[in-house]
């Protein structure tokens, strides 16, 4: 809705503009026309009648008089000749008189630039022919009143077209959206439900391998149940985590904490599993940096970046986590080593259940789901940040944070 009320209220302010433009372009081409008439009739505008231009297809052609034209017209004429004043006119005018007409007329002789131009509330032309000069003054102000009367009657009917246009837009809107927004609450009230009653089925299975391996002992096939009923139990956990992680912000989970410490004591509980593994794994964090958010979370966050990097890190691979800050943000970065990611797929790690390549695929090595980076993405959201994932193609691949 802010978009759409956006290009609308940009499209009328600029057709406002435009009209308000074009007209004052039009008086000032027009009132051009009137003085260079004047100034070719020796200092009057003519009585002769010339017809109007009623062209459809240029209708902002030079203005043609019609014989109401100097009656209607305001002007006054000051000739000099060898820098004296040889004639002043003024009967065209009732707000001049000639001692006003004299003053006008210094004022822009003074100046000694030839052309039109604007004093007070006239538009002048100033021409000279060797030792001759006329200076025509033009009043404005029935020309200015006329735009200014159009400048507000167009910001008035601008105001009105864009709240009148608000209020569609955000009836459409709330009308075309509404079966998007059921979708969503139908896909949320679906996850919830799901996993309510995925869980009694996981449970009872899970207790019918245990019973099968105290009557019959433990075998391949126990065994393999119970790993996936895990596995299974695990997914339908991170998968309502998520959907609850998409749903508004509860502020009073937010806090200010020490985010430094936080980030190192989470990360810190990697280190055997990267030892065990053979994996070279290393952080680091600027002191004391605080940051008001949901420490839970961006724990989790922590938890995420660091399991992901080392479940998908080669062997003897390298796993560096920074956390510092850089101007008035906070930065978090994951690097790893891998094996070869397609720079252009790398968007796509945030899509749920999505593996790059075949050393991602759901097995029994990495026990991933392909649903961890959608989680932090989702916290990273929640946190108003951004999150960002970058790669060489064949050296590693890095994940910045910036909070």
């Amino acid at each position: 809705m802010a978009i759409a009320m956006f290009a609308l209220t940009s499209l009328v302010l600029v057709q406002s503009f435009a009209v308000n433009l074009i007209n004052i372009s039009q008086m000032d081409m027009d009132i051009r026309s009137i003085l260079r008439t004047i100034e070719s009739n020796g200092g009057v505008l003519p009585n002769s009648y010339i017809e109007q231009n009623t062209n459809f297809f240029n209708p902002f052609g030079e203005m043609h008089l019609y014989i109401e034209t100097p009656y209607s017209t305001r002007y006054f004429v000051v000739e000099l000749k060898d820098n004296l004043v040889t004639k002043i006119s003024t009967e065209h005018i009732a707000a001049v008189d000639n001692t006003k007409a004299l003053e006008y007329a210094h004022a822009v002789y003074k100046e000694n630039k030839p052309g039109f131009g604007v004093i007070d509330v006239y538009r002048y032309y100033y021409t000279t022919d060797g030792n001759k000069s006329m200076i025509i003054f033009l009043d404005l102000q029935h020309d200015l009143a006329r735009c200014l009367a159009l400048a507000f009657i167009s910001m008035f009917v601008s105001l009105i077209t864009i709240s009148v246009l608000a209020i569609l837009v955000y009836w459409l809107s709330k009308k075309a959206m509404r079966p998007v927004a059921d979708s969503i609450e139908k896909q949320k009230q679906f996850i919830t439900d799901a996993s309510h009653e995925l869980k009694t089925p996981l449970t009872i299975i899970a207790a019918n391998a245990e019973v099968l391996e105290m009557c019959e002992g433990e075998n391949e096939w126990t065994t393999s149940i119970k790993n996936q009923t895990t596995r299974l139990s695990h997914l339908v956990k991170n998968l309502v985590e998520l959907s609850k992680l998409n749903e508004m912000q509860d502020e009073k989970s937010r806090s200010n904490f020490n985010i430094s410490s936080a980030f190192l004591d989470t990360a810190s509980n990697f280190e055997t599993n990267a030892a065990v593994l053979n994996k070279n794994f290393s952080y680091s964090a600027t002191d004391d940096i605080f940051y008001y958010g949901n420490e839970a979370e961006i724990r989790q966050l922590v938890t995420i970046l660091c399991d992901n990097a080392i479940k998908y890190t080669d062997e003897c691979g390298y796993i560096k986590l920074n956390l510092y800050k850089s101007g008035k943000n906070i930065i978090i970065e994951s690097y790893n080593t891998c094996e070869y990611v397609d720079p252009n797929s790398v968007s796509r790690l945030f899509d749920r259940f999505y593996r790059a390549d075949s050393s991602r695929a759901r097995d029994t090595k990495t026990g991933g789901y392909g649903i961890g980076l959608s989680i932090a993405q989702a916290i990273v959201h929640r946190h108003k940040g951004k999150i960002k994932v970058f790669t060489s193609g064949t050296t590693g691949i890095t994940f910045k944070i910036t909070l």
